[in-house]
């Protein structure tokens, strides 16, 4: 399997310091378009590292050696670790102003994820794929969780994906708050 590159990259930044990147979010575009999808972020100014599309070609568009921007106020398994609070405010973003984007890899499905719609077999098998191929050059790779994972009640995506599955197949643990 073969990895596309978007160029020019979209919206990212360096990552701080010698930051550990081990978990990997998981996402869903909310369309059924790539190229719907890669527009909406860039008027946005939003990222993933990687989107694959409904045939299971997965698309490179930032390094997974800088920050992309694809959880935005989030809170995962270092929040967690440093006993940061979960408390949100009235619009569901944690207070403390969280973000797992420093330590995470972004993986998106375009899928519009109306609930009704599945992920095709070939997405599943590429992430997998991705996945695997990921900790080869992450080794610290420990994590997988989901955008509604980290960001609850902000978001809802990606709704109905069998993540215990993906997890099991990819060798990766699920972390859930």
């Amino acid at each position: 399997m073969s990895v596309e590159c978007i160029q020019p990259w979209l919206a990212h930044r360096p990552r701080r310091g010698a930051t550990v990147v081990d978990t990997l979010v998981l996402h869903a575009s909310g369309n059924d378009d790539l190229q719907q999808t890669v527009e909406q972020l860039k008027e946005k100014g939003l990222s993933y590292h990687y989107i694959i599309d409904p045939m299971g070609l997965p698309h490179k568009c930032v390094p997974y050696s800088a920050v992309a921007f694809h959880a935005g106020n989030s809170y995962g398994p270092h929040e967690a670790t440093r006993g940061t609070s979960r408390q949100q405010d009235a619009h569901h973003n944690f207070v403390e102003m969280t973000s797992v984007n420093e330590y995470s890899i972004g993986i998106c499905l375009v899928s519009p994820d109306t609930g009704t719609v599945t992920y095709t077999q070939e997405q599943i098998d590429a992430c997998v794929w991705l996945i695997k191929e990921l900790k080869t050059s992450v080794p610290a790779l420990k994590y997988i969780t989901t955008h509604y994972l980290v960001s609850p009640g902000r978001v809802s995506d990606p709704t109905h994906l069998d993540i215990v599955r993906l997890a099991k197949k990819a060798g990766l643990e699920i972390w859930m708050p």
